[in-house]
């Protein structure tokens, strides 16, 4: 199950490539390759095999956990620009963010070198757990992440009613509840270093734990994903829907237009071949000329019929954009 996240964040990555020039949006992009980058180095094989590369003292761990902080960060800077249209708002909230990423990345760092962290382990956090610097490296990272989770939740939820578009919407209260998922998935990992540490621990409780924790964090990255590919994924739908009527139209108005050439005392385009036009490129400005060309020729006398009234009407309100 592991490799349906970082499949999916990479996915999401590539997608968001043409955005990388994009200040508004950028961040979405740093975003999803930080945390495709720390789903990938957090499967085992991964892991094991990159870790001697390395030096084989676990800094993948510390490489992974500074990937997951900075991809939260960069998921919580792209919140504040797409939810406050005010600058002051912006920079208040933004500065916070930064202030808070570099206490827990100070804090991660320091707590990984305190540790004593010599034998290649996976669950980094849950094998050393025992020393403070681990806790350190533990919990600040944690919180961090809780509290970016925390903050999107109550920022969906503040600006999501004034929301117009129901994709943009949708996204928003998907990326929402997987930041839920995550910070449910963080508080399991937290509980189970507890227990394991008890002097009794409930073995079944601790399996439920490390299975809930698996099925937490694929769904947070799930829906993360979806509420992150949404919007543009409705602009592409819409754009294609779009073309699909322009094209529909030239092939419906082809008729009608070869019925107003006696009429057409000059073309705009002076082609042989005009049934290639639905399926040729810029439909919509070969729809525009067409158009164009009837309506001059209803000027100088030609009568259309009611349905090729219907579909020029179409063909304009289209071009208009309604």
């Amino acid at each position: 199950m592991e490799y349906v996240p970082a499949a999916m964040l990479w996915l999401l990555t590539i997608v968001r490539i043409p955005t990388a020039s994009d200040k508004e949006r950028a961040s979405v992009l740093r975003a999803t390759f930080f945390a495709a980058m720390a789903c990938t180095l957090f499967i085992p094989d991964v892991y094991t095999t990159m870790d001697p590369l390395l030096g084989g003292r676990n800094h993948v761990g510390l490489v992974l956990v500074i990937a997951i902080v900075s991809a939260f960060w960069q998921f919580h800077t792209a919140m504040v620009l797409a939810a406050f249209r005010d600058q002051g708002r912006r920079r208040q909230h933004l500065r916070r963010g930064r202030f808070a990423i570099a206490v827990a990345g100070t804090s991660v760092v320091a707590g990984f070198f305190l540790s004593k962290v010599d034998t290649t382990n996976q669950n980094l956090p849950l094998a050393y757990g025992n020393q403070p610097g681990m806790q350190l490296f533990l919990w600040m990272g944690s919180a961090f992440i809780i509290w970016v989770c925390a903050d999107i939740a109550l920022t969906s939820r503040r600006f999501l009613p004034k929301m117009s578009s129901k994709a943009f919407k949708s996204g928003v209260g998907c990326f929402a509840v997987g930041c839920i998922f995550m910070a449910m998935a963080l508080g399991n990992r937290l509980v189970l270093g507890i227990l394991e540490e008890s002097r009794r621990p409930n073995h079944q409780l601790l399996d439920g734990l490390n299975w809930s924790f698996s099925l937490f964090e694929t769904l947070a990255v799930l829906l993360v994903s979806i509420g992150l590919m949404l919007p543009r994924l409705s602009k592409y739908y819409d754009a294609v829907r779009h073309n699909f009527r322009t094209r529909r139209l030239l092939m419906l108005l082809t008729p009608t237009w070869r019925r107003s050439s006696p009429e057409r005392k000059f073309m705009l385009r002076n082609r042989w071949t005009p049934f290639l036009d639905p399926v040729a490129g810029s439909a919509r400005a070969h729809l525009h000329r067409r158009v164009i060309e009837i309506r001059d020729c209803q000027l100088r006398g030609l009568k259309l019929l009611p349905r090729d009234r219907v579909l020029v009407n179409a063909a304009e309100q289209l071009l208009m954009g309604r």
